[in-house]
């Protein structure tokens, strides 16, 4: 990707963070900055205050991303409908999918995976491990030549 001319590390290091608020996705951003993902990474390895203010971005960026489930979970999105190939009137579709989601990261107790193995009558699981040890020396017999 070509880096956007005569820009500085340090523009092009506002615009992709700036980028990223806006999006929540790194390489839309990065495309949008005008820079490489590869760069980026570089960038966040190299340059300690780069790395906390995108740090800081991301999470407003999940909660940009989450505010946004929410609303398509609750008050849906509008969708065109067409009726023979021109639009006849608008339908909400809401998210049951994201809904689940939100609701599995707000009450885990109550919606989240219940997944438990147990032994008999939901007690513990009892193991037994047997080591067999064979000398190959002793062995040779036992096996059949090709």
């Amino acid at each position: 990707m070509a880096r956007k001319k005569n820009a500085k590390t340090s523009d092009l290091m506002v615009a992709m963070i700036q980028a990223f608020a806006q999006t929540g996705h790194i390489g839309l951003a990065a495309r949008m900055a005008g820079i490489s993902r590869r760069t980026h990474e570089r960038w966040m390895l190299k340059y300690e205050k780069y790395n906390a203010a995108f740090a800081k971005t991301k999470a407003s960026a999940g909660d940009f991303l989450e505010s946004e489930a929410f609303s398509r979970a609750t008050q849906g999105v509008e969708e065109p409908v067409y009726y023979q190939g021109s639009v006849c009137g608008h339908i909400t579709r809401y998210s049951d999918g994201l809904l689940q989601f939100l609701l599995r990261g707000a009450m885990p107790e109550k919606y989240g995976s219940k997944t438990e193995i147990t032994g008999p009558q939901g007690g513990p699981i009892e193991t037994k491990i047997t080591v067999v040890y064979v000398d190959p020396s002793r062995d040779s017999g036992n096996r059949s030549q090709s």
